[in-house]
């Protein structure tokens, strides 16, 4: 599989929008519009920077790609970052990193692909999958969870107790959603539903709704 022309990493500091050298430039810009316009409203707030290797960006080009990010809400970081590291397991093996808190930009772990079946992810943190969440994976975070495609495995957003996490995806339809302490399960009732939809707490049972970006918060 070939490297990706742009990716997005989170770390403690922000978002790293890390770019491939070897691609042309216009096909740069057209890829992260494609993302940022599939991810919208989902990193309103954060901050982010770009990395390229050892490679200088063009300031005319660096312009133009942090016009597209901030039309889409993100916040340019003065502080370039340009050291970042991803974790990910595809065993049962815990992944643990600290995160930073909302003020400091919407740092989370960022999976770049989709998660099969037997695939497990764990961390203390917000998990962002850039792919499907197929039968048979498992997302535990102990913030929020966001699947970019379909979420039909078992997710379990706020794991540490944190009733105020939510989890959020494309298509929701998972085989088991807990947030904090509850449970539902996919036999309860059919929830294949589109155009982004979220989870939350209410009261002592679990809530789904039609996210509408703005107004319901990804921080926790």
């Amino acid at each position: 599989m070939g490297r990706d022309m742009v990716s997005i990493k989170g770390t403690r500091n922000g978002l790293v929008i890390v770019l491939d050298p070897n691609r042309e430039f216009d096909e740069i810009r057209k890829n992260l519009l494609s993302k940022m316009e599939s991810a919208r409203g989902f990193f309103k707030g954060a901050r982010f920077s770009f990395f390229q290797g050892h490679n200088e960006i063009p300031t005319n080009q660096q312009d133009e790609l942090e016009n597209i990010c901030k039309k889409y809400g993100l916040v340019p970081n003065l502080e370039k970052q340009a050291t970042f590291r991803t974790e990910i397991t595809e065993t049962p093996r815990k992944v643990t990193r600290p995160i930073s808190r909302c003020d400091q930009g919407e740092a989370a772990l960022m999976i770049r692909r989709s998660l099969r079946s037997g695939q497990r992810i764990s961390y203390t943190g917000h998990v962002v999958v850039m792919g499907d969440v197929h039968p048979g994976a498992e997302v535990v975070s102990g913030g929020n969870i966001l699947v970019m495609g379909s979420c039909r495995g078992n997710v379990h957003a706020g794991a540490e107790g944190n009733t105020s996490a939510k989890v959020i995806a494309w298509k929701l339809n998972p085989t088991v959603l807990s947030i904090a302490d509850c449970r539902h399960t996919q036999e309860q009732n059919d929830l294949t539903l589109s155009e982004y939809r979220i989870a939350r707490m209410s009261g002592q049972k679990i809530v789904f709704e039609k996210y509408h970006a703005g107004r319901q918060a990804w921080c926790v």
